[in-house]
């Protein structure tokens, strides 16, 4: 299991702007051994957070409220903070998935997801960047 690094578990911030989302991921993301960093329900919310927390990795829904959608936000989160974004989405249709690469992100999870998936899109996100 890769959820540590040099300095310790692996800090995931978590932008999502459903509340029983966000505690079914931070849940999961506990049992697997990581670090939740912080919760932001919108863009804002999510800089603010990375700026203060410094997160390794975050989890960002696609869909969020308010100004900024969540491909904005893991825009901002890699040019800002250099944190690299997995997506989370109901809507996995080809345009959504082409605009959210200018991101570059480090993968998907398309809602409803089991805890095997997203321990599995952490793992290979995070071997992919080094991390753990």
């Amino acid at each position: 299991m890769m959820t540590m690094t040099a300095r310790g578990k692996i800090r995931i911030l978590v932008v999502e702007d459903d509340a029983l989302v966000a505690s079914y991921i931070q849940e999961v993301l506990q049992e697997s051994g990581y670090d939740v960093s912080g919760f932001a329900s919108t863009g804002s919310e999510a800089l603010a957070l990375a700026e203060e927390a410094r997160p390794d990795l975050a989890l960002v829904d696609i869909r969020l409220a308010g100004p900024m959608d969540g491909i904005e936000v893991a825009c901002e989160l890699r040019s800002r903070f250099s944190v690299s974004s997995i997506f989370l989405t109901g809507l996995y249709d080809t345009a959504t998935v082409e605009r959210a690469q200018i991101a570059a992100p480090l993968g998907f999870l398309q809602k409803p997801f089991r805890p095997s998936q997203v321990f599995n899109a952490l793992e290979q996100a995070l071997s992919r960047t080094g991390g753990g």
